[in-house]
C-alpha cells in the first residue's frame, strides 16, 4: 500500500469511528461494532497501529458496558497485543494510557481492588501528559471512588468534583462523559453525599437531553432521578423512573443495573404497603442478578417473618466489607435487630456507623446513625440519650430534605418523648408525622403512627388536645391555610381535623363548630 492509499485508508477508518461512535451513542450497539471491526481493519491493513489500537479500544468499551464480557477481554487481549508491537516509546503513550483504561473496567469487574489505585494514577497521568481529556476524566474518576473505597472521603470528593468539571465544560467525549457522569453519581449515592448527587443527576439530565440520540445511559438516568425524587418524596413519579430505568437497562444488557432500578421500586412500594407487589419486585431484582437486600429482609420484617429477615441483615454484614458499601446496610441492619430483638447485635453496630459518619460527614449517614443511636438507647431505657441523638436526626435529616425520613424520625422521638412523662409534646410530633405520611400515602408508617397516637390521646368533649387547638382556631376565624401555617402542618392534615370534629360534635359547617366552641367554654 503507497502512501496515498494509507491516506485514503485512515480517512475512511476515521470516518467509520464517528459513524461508530454515533450509533453506539444512539443505542444501536450492534452497527456500532460493525462499524468499528471496518474501521479496525482498514488501520490494521496500512498498518496504523496507533488507530488501530484506539479503536480496539472503543470496541472493548462497548462491549465491556454493554454486559459482553468475553468480548469484552478479547479485544482487550488485542489492544495489549498491539501496544507491544509498538515502538518502546510508546509503552508511555496515548495508547498504553487507552489499555490501562480497559485493564481498569476489568480489575473492577472482578474485584482485583488492589490494581485499581495504580491503574487509575496511570490512567490519569498519561491523560495529562498528552492532554487527552477522555482519560484524564477516566483516571480522576478511578481515583476519586478508590479515595472513596480507601476512606479518604474529601479527597475522592474532590477528584470527582474535578472530572465532573472537566465534563460539564464539554471537553470529554459523549461516551467518556455519560460514563463519568454515572460513575460519579453513584459514588455519591452510596456514601450520601446528597447535594452532589442531586446536582449532578439535573445535570445527566440536562445533558441527555440536549445531546441528540443519546440513549446508553437513559437507564442511568431515569433510575438516579428516581432516587432523587424518592428522597424528597415524590414517590409516584419515583416508581415511574425506576420502572423505565428497568426496562431500558434490561433492553441494553446490563441486567445488575436493571436489578438494582427494581430493588429500588420495591422498597417505596413496600413503604406504600403493597406487599405482593414488592415481593414481585425485589423477586425480579434477584432475577436479574441483583441481591434485593436491604429492602427484602424488610420485606421480610412486614410480613412477620422477623427471623428471616435477622439472618438475612446478619449475612450482608458479613459479605459487604467494604465501608463505603456498608453505610446503606448498617441503619438497616440496626432496625431489623432491634425488632427481632437483638438489641446487643442492634448496640453492636453503632460505633461503626458513628465511623462512617465521621469519615463521610455527609447529612444522610450523620442522620442515620443518629436516629439508629436514639432507636437502640429507647431499647436500653436511657432515654436522656435518646433524646438526643433523636433531635440530632430529626434536625438533620430536616436539612436534606427527606420528607419520609423526616417523619420517621418524629415518630421516634415522640416515643421518647413520651417515655419522659412529656404527652403533649409527643402528640405533636406524632400528628406532624402523620400528616407527612398521610401525604406520600406510607401507608405502613401511617398505620403504625395512628395506633401510638390513639392511646395516649386526651379527650375533651370527645376531641383530642390537637383537634380542641384547632377548632379554637377556627372559632378565632381562621381559614385552613392559616390553621396549618401556624401550627406546621399540611392543609390536608387540618382538613382530617376538621372532619373529626364535625363527625364528633355531631355538626356540618365551621360556623356551626365555631358556635358549639363558644358554647362550651373551647373557644
Amino acid at each position: 500500500m503507497d502512501q496515498h492509499e494509507r491516506a485514503d485508508a485512515d480517512v475512511e477508518a476515521a470516518a467509520l469511528v464517528e459513524l461508530g461512535l454515533a450509533a453506539d451513542l444512539s443505542g444501536d450497539h450492534d452497527q456500532a461494532v460493525r462499524l468499528l471491526q471496518q474501521a479496525y481493519g482498514l488501520q490494521l491493513g496500512c498498518g496504523s497501529t496507533a488507530q488501530a489500537l484506539h479503536s480496539a479500544f472503543l470496541l472493548a468499551l462497548v462491549f465491556g458496558t454493554s454486559g459482553r464480557p468475553a468480548l469484552f477481554n478479547g479485544w482487550l487481549h488485542r489492544a495489549q497485543r498491539l501496544l507491544l508491537e509498538m515502538p518502546v516509546a510508546g509503552q508511555d503513550s496515548r495508547a498504553r494510557g487507552y489499555v490501562a483504561v480497559l485493564e481498569l473496567h476489568r480489575s473492577l469487574e472482578s474485584g482485583a481492588f488492589e490494581e485499581v489505585g495504580p491503574l487509575a494514577e496511570e490512567v490519569a497521568r498519561i491523560g495529562r501528559e498528552h492532554h487527552d481529556p477522555d482519560l484524564t476524566a477516566f483516571g480522576l474518576t478511578a481515583l476519586g471512588r478508590h479515595a472513596i473505597y480507601s476512606n479518604d472521603v474529601p479527597r475522592g470528593l474532590s477528584l470527582l468534583d474535578e472530572a465532573m468539571a472537566g465534563v460539564l465544560a464539554g471537553e470529554p467525549s459523549g461516551r467518556t462523559s455519560g460514563m463519568v457522569f454515572c460513575a460519579a453519581i453513584e459514588g455519591c449515592q452510596e456514601i450520601g453525599a446528597i447535594d452532589r448527587m442531586c446536582q449532578w443527576t439535573s445535570e445527566l439530565q440536562t445533558w441527555c437531553a440536549v445531546q441528540p440520540g443519546v440513549t446508553p445511559f437513559a437507564g442511568n438516568c431515569a433510575l438516579h432521578q428516581g432516587q432523587v425524587l424518592a428522597l424528597h418524596g415524590d414517590w409516584t413519579q419515583a416508581i415511574r423512573e425506576f420502572d423505565a430505568a428497568r426496562s431500558v437497562c434490561e433492553e441494553q444488557g446490563l441486567p445488575l443495573t436493571a436489578g438494582y432500578a427494581e430493588h429500588e421500586r420495591g422498597v417505596l412500594l413496600l413503604q406504600r404497603g403493597n406487599l405482593g407487589a414488592a415481593e414481585g419486585a425485589f423477586r425480579r431484582a434477584a432475577e436479574l442478578g441483583y441481591d434485593p437486600q436491604p429492602g427484602l429482609a424488610h420485606w421480610w420484617l412486614a410480613s412477620g417473618l422477623g427471623e428471616q429477615a435477622a439472618a438475612a441483615i446478619r449475612r450482608c454484614l458479613t459479605e459487604v466489607t467494604v465501608p463505603a458499601r456498608r453505610i446503606r446496610i448498617l441503619p438497616a441492619a440496626t432496625e431489623i435487630l432491634l425488632a427481632a430483638g437483638d438489641v446487643r447485635a442492634a448496640s453492636a453496630l453503632l460505633e461503626e456507623q458513628d465511623a462512617v459518619a465521621g469519615l463521610t460527614q455527609c447529612s444522610p449517614v450523620v442522620a442515620a446513625a443518629a436516629l439508629s443511636h436514639a432507636a437502640v438507647q429507647l431499647a436500653l431505657d436511657d432515654a436522656a440519650e435518646a433524646l438526643v441523638r433523636a433531635r440530632i436526626a430529626l434536625r438533620t435529616w430536616s436539612t436534606v430534605g427527606a420528607p419520609y425520613e423526616v417523619a420517621r424520625a418524629r415518630v421516634l422521638l415522640a416515643r421518647v418523648l413520651r417515655g419522659l412523662g412529656d404527652e403533649e409534646s409527643a402528640s405533636r410530633e406524632l400528628d406532624t408525622a402523620r400528616g407527612t405520611f398521610e401525604e406520600l400515602g406510607a401507608a405502613p408508617a401511617l398505620e403504625a403512627t395512628t395506633a401510638l397516637e390513639t392511646p395516649a390521646a386526651t379527650v375533651r368533649d370527645g376531641l383530642t388536645d390537637r383537634e380542641v387547638e384547632v377548632l379554637r382556631l377556627v372559632a378565632a376565624g381562621h381559614s385552613t391555610r392559616d390553621i396549618a401555617a401556624g401550627l406546621f402542618l399540611s392543609e390536608k392534615t387540618v382538613a382530617r381535623h376538621l372532619s373529626n370534629i364535625y363527625n364528633k360534635l355531631g355538626v356540618g359547617s365551621r360556623t356551626q363548630a365555631a358556635a358549639y366552641a363558644y358554647r362550651h367554654g373551647l373557644a
